[in-house]
């Protein structure tokens, strides 16, 4: 028996074969379902690019993360799901893609709202706070600090910036400017009353005499930094920088307690031994500074010492007004004695209707001495008691010199020590003076402390004296025509009369001016005499308080003055 095994081999490997076959044939029938649209896909890939656009664009303008963050969590979601396998249908894998489209339009429409909720927020917020700024600021302007005028700048700044906005990253920089703007305001008033604080316990201790020029330039500093701070940043930190020198200062000062209190105290002391002077009853006074000695004796801490200083500052202030008034009063009787004295021992004995005359009259009551009178009966603020006493000084030096010029034999149209004094007085010797000496009845014209000219005069009579002081030219005529105000059958009446030159020196009709009627001038011519212009019983007097001179010279001088001439009439 002969056996086929090549025939037996050869039937055994067919069913293999179409094993193979039929496995191949499935996957190219799974391949086949899974291909879907191609154009769903495209449009779920586009989608997710625009959403992914749409969220960096939203992150850039200012978008918060946190308002972003559940969407871009639901987009990666998205993003790890896998389409559906179908053996015999597409259609799952279409579904899938144009849900996968809708899903990520949903989250851009999202995405969108959120940049216009966001915008809208921001908008109003960035408006309501550049009110605020705006409405601070007007109340330190209010205040007129200068520094306000930064912050001025800077709201302007932020609303042209208010007005270009778009996105809300602007509006968030324009609230937190307007912000850190309104706070700076707020700290910048804060800040200056701890520096005025500062000052003020600088100025205490620096009356103890203790050395303080560490913290005062440590103020200079403070000073120039306030000056050029722009934000609240600036602020707090000058604030504590103050805070520090405030702590150093106050440890000074409660060391330098027995010192300040005691020169506090002998100030008070001076005071009330002036007063004493004065012939003031100091008896209640002397009671407040026994009862502030007691206070600073028994004072433990800071706060004992403050009450303690305010009370003897307040006890002091209360002795300022009696204190001047009655020196005042005694300086002013002290002028009056002056002029007493020199008129009982130095008087002119008129040749002319023997009479005897006294000198200094100008300076008596009938003269300036009823001024100061009057100002002191006036006289309600330390200011007005200070202005007459400044006026009792100014006529008492004038007073003096007088007296030493009518020792003195320099010759009238010579430079006088007295004028040369008088000018430095009243430091005026720069510039155009008219200097009037009435023991000479002359004038001297200066320029600049040096001599230009000088006339004889002849000044106001024993009742009508011309006014010694330091004046300035307040009026200027020429011509001009003088009316008594006087009545007729006054001995003081005149007739109308037509004046050349006339240059006020003071209110009430006071002039330098021409007098053609007369021919004499110079000494005593301001007491009835003989004057040469007329026949031997023609008399002469002084004027009714003008300083009067020749045509000529009244000429020359308005010619050559201004009204920033000065006058010193003594």
């Amino acid at each position: 028996m002969v056996y086929r095994r090549h025939t037996l081999h050869s039937h055994n490997r067919t069913p293999k074969t179409l094993y193979a076959a039929s496995i191949a044939l499935l996957l190219m029938l799974l391949l086949s379902a899974c291909n879907g649209d191609s154009q769903l896909q495209q449009r779920a890939s586009q989608e997710k690019k625009d959403l992914d656009k749409l969220i960096t664009h939203a992150q850039n303008i200012g978008v918060p993360n946190s308002l972003l963050k559940p969407i871009i969590a639901q987009e990666n979601a998205l993003s790890q799901t896998n389409e559906p396998i179908s053996l015999f249908s597409a259609q799952p894998d279409n579904d899938y893609q144009q849900n996968l489209a809708k899903s990520y339009k949903r989250l851009l429409v999202q995405v969108r709202g959120l940049e216009t909720q966001e915008t809208q927020q921001t908008t109003y917020q960035a408006s309501k706070d550049l009110q605020v700024f705006g409405d601070v600021l007007g109340q330190y302007q209010a205040r007129n600090f200068v520094e306000a005028k930064t912050f001025a700048d800077q709201l302007a700044h932020d609303q042209t910036l208010m007005a270009q906005g778009q996105y809300p990253k602007q509006f968030l920089q324009i609230s937190s400017d307007a912000e850190d703007g309104t706070l700076a305001l707020h700290l910048m008033g804060s800040t200056y009353d701890k520096y005025t604080s500062l000052q003020n316990a600088l100025q205490q201790i620096q009356k103890s005499n203790l050395d303080t020029t560490a913290f005062d330039e440590q103020a200079q500093n403070d000073l120039q930094l306030f000056r050029k701070a722009k934000n609240s940043s600036d602020f707090s930190s000058l604030s504590q920088q103050l805070d520090a020198q405030m702590q150093g200062l106050t440890t000074l000062t409660t060391q330098a307690i027995p010192y300040v209190g005691a020169a506090k105290l002998q100030s008070f002391s001076d005071i009330i031994e002036q007063m004493k002077k004065a012939a003031i009853d100091v008896q209640p006074y002397q009671q407040r500074f026994d009862a502030d000695k007691t206070a600073l004796n028994s004072a433990t801490s800071l706060n004992d010492y403050m009450t303690f200083s305010a009370q003897v500052d307040k006890d002091i202030e209360a002795t300022r007004i009696p204190l001047l008034q009655g020196q005042a009063t005694q300086l002013l009787q002290h002028f009056h004695q002056m002029v007493k004295d020199w008129g009982d021992t130095h008087q002119w004995l008129d040749p002319y209707d023997g009479k005897s005359y006294r000198l200094g009259y100008e300076y008596d009551q009938q003269g300036i001495g009823s001024d100061a009178d009057a100002f002191l009966q006036a006289a309600q603020t330390p200011d007005d008691y200070q202005a007459v006493i400044d006026l009792a000084n100014h006529d008492i030096y004038n007073l003096q010199q007088m007296e030493a010029d009518s020792q003195d034999t320099t010759p009238w149209d010579q430079v006088h020590a007295t004028d040369t004094n008088l000018l430095q007085y009243y430091k005026v010797t720069t510039g155009q003076v008219i200097v009037v000496s009435l023991a000479e009845q002359a004038l001297r014209l200066y320029q600049d402390g040096h001599l230009v000219k000088a006339f004889l005069i002849t000044s106001g009579q024993y009742e009508k004296p011309s006014l010694p002081g330091f004046w300035g030219i307040i009026d200027r005529e020429s011509p001009t025509k003088f009316v008594s105000s006087a009545p007729k059958g006054s001995a003081f009446w005149y007739p109308d009369t037509k004046i050349n030159y006339a240059m006020g020196y003071h209110s009430d009709g006071y002039f330098l001016h021409d007098s053609w009627w007369r021919v004499d001038y110079g000494p005593h011519t301001n007491f009835p005499h003989h004057d040469s212009g007329g026949d031997d019983s023609f008399a002469g007097t002084g004027s009714h308080g003008c300083i009067n001179m020749q045509k000529d010279d009244a000429g020359w001088l308005y010619n050559n003055t201004s009204y920033n001439t000065s006058v010193i009439i003594y």
